[in-house]
């Protein structure tokens, strides 16, 4: 399968430079919105294309820079053997390093064979391609060569328009779908010659006293060949070709007008089983019209589920849909700082792979906060609630997502998967168990957030000791509610010291919580038989957060406003 080793772009777009060694298979971008996906894409189009549909503009150069010329080079391996001969394309072959990305000019027994081509575009608009070689001086050989090399590819694209691929036209995948090819001259030709003369015929009749108005003047103006003028299709216009047969459905509407969705559905399903297939397909925003259903299909459609992709696939998306459903591997985050574009690789260990499985929407977030279980994930959002209600911000807005890490022991993991892609992490954990020190640490130096209580708390001390008194008594009465006043006065009673009794109705006509029983209902709150506050996932903390403890926090101890400061400071910085 002929496929796309690497892509260079200077100044196109919202790119001033990429360099990137795409995969063979499956190649789908996210990232936040104006990044350079879609300018990719765009790019590799024009360059497979060797004939830009459109003329370029100014808007096509980078930052409207007409004085650098956009330069589009595409280095393209596992040739056909149509391109991989000596005569003519051998003056041409470069090497290719798929573990460095460089290019040798001349191939070797360690390298990979390859062709570069570049696309160049410069004040005038014009495109101009060629092949690369410092073994080759005539220009026009070159540009020659180049076109003779693209048009040897097969290039599928999925962006906007796709109703010529549902019709029969040389190169559609109907085209190439069909095991017999079309011999259909002389059909198109009399057919062509049938509606001429029908539609003649009822023309004329119509138009008598129009075609009247122009013998007479023709006759005057001595224009014999207009004297006895008649109405008809233009012969010059009307030729049917292969690309005017398109599938119809069963009430003769042309497939053609299907929606996005469907269209792209169905041709890449023809796609996939054509007989002779693209080499490249492009697909820009892959969701678009689909269901999520209908999105899986197309990604098997695609290749996408297969060992051996039949096509190399570049796509874009912004859907966790996608994101969930793809490997590791097959996704590239997209990141531009001022025009610079990076896609660092995906990490395609199993906790990275686990959490694109759980947590899809947190890959397509600016920031990320790691918390260690579901409680913490309530109180955040419990939190971010109350303080919308007071003119904040809310972390969707701010481009934050918060992902579970399901236990202390996976914190350090999935903040380093996220951290090593280039996004903003922070941490949010208890401190009655802590990951290994050393690599938090590292994290921590390396730009990381971590916000955690006090040595050897959980997120229940942080609450009842942390809180004012009588906020402690309206976690228990709450508690109450859900277990009962006997059960949680037996919990709380089985960890105060010296054989000392809870009573919650003694502690509620006093108003507040003893210093000892603070402590108690923490411990008790924390039961794995009956948690008080993290049993029933996210919902019951963040609840609690939403109507207790935002409305408490300016009255609660220093260290608790501290912690929740610095996780709400770290999500509102707008800085790099």
């Amino acid at each position: 399968m002929t496929r796309v080793t690497k892509v260079q772009i200077r100044n196109f777009r919202s790119i001033q430079s990429l360099d990137w060694c795409p995969k063979p298979g499956f190649n789908c971008m996210f990232g936040p919105g104006d990044s350079g996906k879609s300018a990719v894409l765009e790019a590799i189009a024009w360059c497979l294309s060797s004939n830009i549909s459109r003329a370029a503009t100014d808007a096509d150069f980078y930052r409207l820079d007409t004085g650098r010329p956009i330069e589009i080079s595409l280095v393209i391996a596992d040739l056909p053997a149509e391109l991989g001969a000596l005569e003519p394309f051998g003056p041409f072959h470069c090497g290719f390093d798929a573990e460095t990305g460089n290019i040798a000019d001349e191939p070797s027994r360690d390298l990979e064979t390859a062709l570069s081509v570049t696309l160049s575009i410069d004040q005038s608009m014009q495109g101009l391609w060629c092949l690369n070689s410092s073994r080759v001086e005539d220009d026009n050989h070159r540009r020659e060569m180049a076109s003779r090399m693209l048009r040897r590819l097969s290039l599928l694209q999925l962006q906007g328009e796709n109703a010529s691929e549902l019709t029969f036209g040389r190169g559609s995948v109907l085209f190439n779908l069909t095991d017999d090819r079309l011999e259909l001259s002389g059909a198109l030709a009399q057919a062509a010659r049938a509606a001429r003369d029908q539609f003649g015929d009822a023309a004329n009749d119509q138009l008598a006293a129009t075609l009247g108005r122009v013998q007479a003047i023709a006759n005057g103006l001595g224009i014999d060949a207009a004297a006895e003028a008649s109405a008809s299709l233009d012969a010059s216009q009307s030729t049917l070709r292969p690309g005017h047969i398109a599938l119809q459905d069963r009430y003769s509407v042309p497939l053609t007008r299907l929606g996005l969705g469907s269209s792209r559905l169905l041709i890449a399903g023809l796609q996939h089983d054509a007989v002779t297939g693209a080499d490249v397909g492009l697909v820009d925003e892959l969701e678009s019209g689909l269901e999520p259903h209908r999105i899986v299909r197309l990604l098997q459609a695609l290749g996408a589920k297969q060992e051996e992709t039949p096509l190399q696939v570049f796509a874009t998306t912004h859907s966790p849909v996608v994101i969930r459903e793809l490997s590791a591997d097959q996704l590239v985050r997209v990141r531009n700082h001022d025009g610079e574009i990076t896609m660092p690789r995906m990490d395609g260990s199993d906790s990275l792979q686990g959490t694109l499985r759980s947590d899809p929407e947190a890959f397509l977030a600016k920031s990320v906060l790691i918390c260690e279980g579901a409680g913490e994930i309530g109180f955040v959002r419990g939190l971010d609630l109350y303080r919308m209600g007071h003119g904040h911000k809310s972390l969707t807005a701010l481009g934050v997502s918060l992902v579970d890490a399901k236990g202390y022991r996976n914190i350090v993991r999935r903040a380093q998967a996220f951290h090593a892609l280039g996004y903003r992490v922070a941490i949010l954990r208890d401190d009655d168990r802590q990951p290994d020190p050393d690599l938090e640490s590292a994290l921590i130096d390396q730009g990381c957030v971590l916000s955690k209580w006090p040595r050897d708390y959980a997120l229940e001390h942080a609450l009842f000791l942390g809180l004012p008194e009588e906020i402690g008594l309206e976690l228990v009465r709450r508690a109450t509610e859900r277990y009962g006043v006997e059960t949680i006065n037996e919990q709380v009673t089985n960890k105060l010291p010296n054989g000392e009794r809870f009573d919650f109705e003694t502690a509620r006509r006093m108003g507040r919580l003893t210093e000892q029983e603070r402590s108690a209902c923490a411990n008790a709150a924390k039961s794995r038989d009956r948690s008080w506050f993290k049993d029933r996932g996210v919902g019951v903390m963040e609840e609690i957060a939403l109507e207790v403890i935002g409305p408490a926090q300016e009255h609660s101890e220093e260290w608790f406003q501290a912690e929740v400061n610095r996780l709400f400071d770290w999500a509102s910085y707008d800085g790099d």
